[in-house]
């Protein structure tokens, strides 16, 4: 069970300091900018190329949430790069030492950065839904796809997977510097291990291929729970890992 009262102050960290702001505004910027993109690209392009004579498909909602995930990885690579030097940051700043002798344990200081970075992704996430959904149905008139619901969530299940990564090469890092790039090679590794839609759906980070697989009607969502498994797994590893390495750390 987390300590409340440190949750809480992670909490409020990232309301006090730039990187709530800067997760905030990615969010907003991404749920707006996705559906008008996908709305007039096609406009775009043809006023860009107006002397070559080009025949583009209409676009369609499914095109408007295919940029909302397109864009949500931008997203992803700053998220993990905050999370990144959760940890680190304090072990060097030294305030760590003040945290851990103030009755709170090596194992709540963890939970607590992880709950604390997963909850106010939680939170922006739904409100960048919202807000996608909202202009999606009002520029194509409906905003819901085959397997829209479970593609949210697989994508949602991602951040968490990402919280656990970004968590542990915290720990691991020595400084935030190397932590967060450690976090992007983590981040780059496992997209690249994205090679097709059979590969994507063992990989704990494979959402961010699986959903154009979803759109484009070309998955059973049955196979999902597979992707599911992996990832709730793949979080819980990184975890533990994160867990056993700290408690042995010298601080």
């Amino acid at each position: 069970m987390p300590n409340l009262n440190f949750l809480k102050k992670e909490l409020k960290e990232y309301t006090k300091t730039p990187k709530g702001l800067i997760l905030l505004i990615l969010f907003l910027f991404f749920a707006i900018a996705s559906p008008i993109l996908a709305k007039y690209m096609n406009e775009l392009l043809l006023t860009i190329a107006s002397d070559i004579p080009i025949t583009l498909p209409e676009p369609t909602l499914e095109d408007a949430w295919m940029q909302f995930y397109k864009n949500m990885l931008t997203v992803f690579i700053v998220y993990i790069i905050i999370v990144s030097g959760l940890v680190s940051q304090e072990k060097n700043k030294g305030s760590i030492i003040l945290v851990l002798t103030k009755r709170v344990s090596r194992f709540n200081f963890v939970i607590s950065k992880f709950l604390g970075s997963f909850m106010i992704f939680t939170a922006l996430y739904l409100v960048s839904i919202l807000i996608g959904g909202w202009y999606t149905n009002y520029l194509f008139d409906s905003f819901v796809y085959d397997g829209l619901y479970m593609s949210l969530i697989i994508f949602w299940l991602m951040g968490l997977f990402f919280t656990g990564l970004g968590i542990f090469v915290s720990v691991i890092g020595k400084t935030p510097t190397s932590s967060a790039l450690l976090g992007f090679f983590g981040f780059a590794v496992m997209q690249i291990a994205n090679i097709s839609p059979k590969i994507a759906l063992y990989n704990p980070a494979g959402a961010s291929t699986l959903v154009n697989s979803v759109l484009a009607g070309a998955m059973s969502l049955d196979d999902l729970w597979i992707q599911i498994v992996a990832t709730l797994l793949g979080t819980l590893i990184f975890f533990i890992a994160s867990y056993v390495i700290f408690k042995k750390q010298e601080i």
